[in-house]
């Protein structure tokens, strides 16, 4: 998780959001890194992961269960216009396409000027929504999370001295996963001949 979280400046963030707790292995590795000041506002639409996290304790976290669609809802009710980063582990390929959107346009509208979003997924099948969005898309990818995934690195200012093309950025993790996917589907296809 530590790749998915890296794009945060942890020394200026004061107000961050969690998409989707899960287990909270995320969210400890956030509250890990925040700021004494920092607050960490997550949202988990499945009860018993809500549950499972809502034993954190720690005083910068407040934990909402519902449905990230409610989030400006939420962060009105807290007190914050905007948000210095907003990370996301909603599992986007599986999920109501329009609620889908309805997600990544709240979390877009949300952030603040130097904001970034930041989503992990283990297809790029989402990410022409990141490039419909953000003049800035990184993707990147991680080896060491099981199963390995891509990271979007979404940012609503262009990078400095980047030629936008329509296309995402990509890391050179990116492009050996990408390579290593398709061997690994080369592979299977012959294994099912």
């Amino acid at each position: 998780m530590g790749r998915l979280i890296r794009g945060i400046d942890f020394t200026r963030a004061r107000h961050i959001v969690e998409l989707g707790v899960g287990t909270g292995c995320v969210t400890r590795a956030l509250l890990r890194r925040m700021r004494p000041d920092a607050r960490l506002v997550s949202l988990e639409l499945v009860q018993e992961f809500a549950e499972a996290c809502d034993c954190v304790g720690d005083p910068r976290f407040t934990l909402r269960n519902v449905c990230a669609t409610t989030l400006p809802d939420i962060l009105e009710e807290e007190g914050i216009e905007s948000v210095d980063a907003v990370v996301s582990s909603l599992p986007l390929s599986i999920m109501d396409p329009a609620v889908v959107d309805r997600i990544l346009d709240v979390a877009r509208d949300c952030l603040g000027p130097e904001g970034k979003f930041l989503q992990y997924q283990y297809s790029l099948s989402q990410q022409h929504r990141m490039l419909s969005r953000y003049p800035d898309v990184a993707v990147g990818f991680t080896l060491l999370n099981v199963p390995p995934a891509f990271v979007y690195a979404c940012s609503p200012r262009p990078a400095r001295n980047l030629a936008r093309n329509g296309r995402a950025r990509r890391t050179f993790g990116s492009l050996y996963a990408a390579a290593l996917a398709s061997v690994a589907m080369g592979v299977r296809v012959l294994q099912d001949l």
